[in-house]
């Protein structure tokens, strides 16, 4: 009957122990976070184009990225940040302009002051150190 004590109190050790390991190997660490968000990495450089009254969807883009604006239309468009001050450029009918993307992270809905129904939006996402977007 006592090595069945012995036992059962070793038994329970042994469980503790290897739980007490299991909870400590779930810890996260900045090598192996995963990222706040889903999709596609962020890059460093984007074209919008515009055509027939619209604007190209845009993938994340890193805080500061280039952005070049490519105008196919006929008319004067503008790309204008519905955050007044953030960024307001005039695209001129078959122009292209460069401009630097904002440093906020976060999204950036944009508008075209002449053509109420062109509406577009930059995702400025971070580069998570160490991650690598899935390969397909």
């Amino acid at each position: 009957m006592n090595s069945t004590r012995t036992s059962r109190w070793w038994h329970r050790i042994a469980i503790g122990l290897l739980t007490a390991a299991w909870a400590a190997g779930c810890g996260t660490s900045e090598d192996s976070a995963t990222p706040a968000w889903s999709g596609p990495a962020p890059i460093p450089s984007v074209t919008i184009t515009i055509e027939h009254q619209n604007y190209t969807g845009t993938p994340p883009i890193t805080p500061g990225a280039v952005l070049t604006v490519v105008n196919l239309d006929s008319v004067k468009h503008s790309i204008t940040s519905k955050r007044p001050g953030l960024f307001d450029h005039e695209i001129g009918p078959g122009q292209t302009i460069t401009f630097t993307a904002p440093d906020e992270v976060g999204s950036h809905p944009f508008y075209c002051r002449y053509h109420a129904n062109m509406e577009g939006a930059l995702s400025v996402r971070r580069r998570i150190p160490g991650f690598r977007a899935p390969s397909r």
